[in-house]
């Protein structure tokens, strides 16, 4: 509007630039735009010249485009979304780490980049505490890691990130998406319908900002493989032996057999941890008298096969303290865990009486 108004008023806009030029102030005049100019202006209009094109310079610099542009997806403005198997089984107490992972490569394109650009990666979602890169789902346990290309095009990068990409004069190529499944405690089951996402954003001063949006398809089953245990209460009444059977500290005697039963899904590693009911501290290979026994001086062992078995805390967590592996893979169905037990001495001063020891078992289904 203010080019036109003085193409059209070209006499009173001479006048109005010559007062702008002369005190750095619009001002209105009440005498008519042909008044005399100053004596050193008679000569020529130079002066009148600079300033109407310094008028036409400031009135077209807020239209100026940003010469720079970025397409990501190239012919795209949203990303397809990354999915998981429609339905998977897992073991309930498998250990924390990756179960799935699903990949996907966008198409990016970028054209005069020659400002420094700014990729921001973050994930919209709550993180696990105590890691800032797992990110719950509706699903106890089970959480989401996202994945982005480094630089321009480059490998995997762990979200979120931010960093800066140099200035390219053309550059097509493919940029990785990644999310991966992550178990990172006691895992749960059910339908993955709440899920984190992730953002890519692209920023810079020579091209208009790019922000995309990378979900994660819904509806993922989610199903545990675990046992039964069809002896939840194991008595075990052994042979009583003679106090010359145990004649020195460390002797044994008295071996009995006895097994745990289970009713497993076929494809589970089988743990189990023994835990002292008497002294949930002990750590040791010897289980503890409980209050009501009568005799002095001697323990009871487990052994699994010869070996003897060691006490640990009762958590089914993978990876507790003194957790026994008691086989491979389950074939499904019915099965029993062989054990024994057996007298050890364990003091000097060795008494007669009633021996009676109580212990815990806590299965792990891996």
């Amino acid at each position: 509007m203010t080019l036109s108004l003085c193409a059209s008023l070209w006499q009173a806009c001479q006048y109005l630039q010559m007062k702008i030029a002369g005190s750095g102030r619009l001002e209105e005049s009440p005498t008519a735009p042909q008044a005399v100019l100053p004596a050193r202006h008679k000569k020529g209009n130079s002066r009148i010249r600079w300033s109407l094109s310094l008028w036409i310079a400031v009135a077209l610099l807020p239209g100026t485009a940003l010469a720079g542009s970025i397409e990501f997806p190239v012919n795209g403005t949203a990303l397809e979304d990354l999915s998981f198997l429609r339905a998977t089984v897992q073991s309930r107490d498998r250990g924390p780490g990756t179960f799935e992972r699903t990949t996907n490569f966008a198409d990016i394109k970028a054209q005069g980049i020659d400002c420094t650009a700014t990729k921001t990666v973050t994930v919209n979602g709550t993180a696990v505490p105590g890691d800032p890169t797992t990110f719950k789902t509706n699903i106890e346990g089970l959480g989401v890691r996202f994945y982005a290309s480094k630089g321009w095009q480059g490998g995997a990068t762990l979200a979120p990130f931010t960093e800066s990409l140099e200035p390219v004069s053309s550059l097509t190529g493919s940029f990785l998406l990644r999310a991966e499944e992550v178990v990172y405690g006691v895992l749960g089951s059910g339908v993955l319908t709440s899920l984190p996402s992730m953002n890519i954003t692209f920023s810079g001063s020579c091209f208009p900002t790019v922000s995309r949006n990378q979900f994660i398809k819904p509806g993922t089953v989610v199903t545990l493989r675990s046992c039964s245990v069809t002896t939840p209460m194991v008595q075990v009444p052994m042979f009583p032996i003679r106090l010359s059977d145990l004649p020195v500290i460390g002797s044994t005697a008295g071996t009995t057999p006895f097994s745990l039963g289970l009713n497993c899904d076929r494809g589970i590693a089988l743990y189990v941890t023994l835990t002292d009911a008497s002294n949930l501290a002990n750590r040791s290979t010897i289980l503890s008298l409980a209050t009501d026994s009568s005799a002095s001086g001697v323990g009871l062992q487990i052994l699994n096969g010869q070996t003897p078995v060691a006490y640990g805390p009762d958590s089914p967590l993978a990876g507790t303290p003194n957790q026994l592996a008691v086989g491979g893979y389950t074939a499904g169905g019915s099965m029993k865990v062989p054990l024994q037990v057996r007298y050890i001495r364990t003091g000097s001063n060795l008494g007669s009486g009633s021996v009676i020891g109580r212990a815990t078992f806590t299965m792990s289904y891996q």
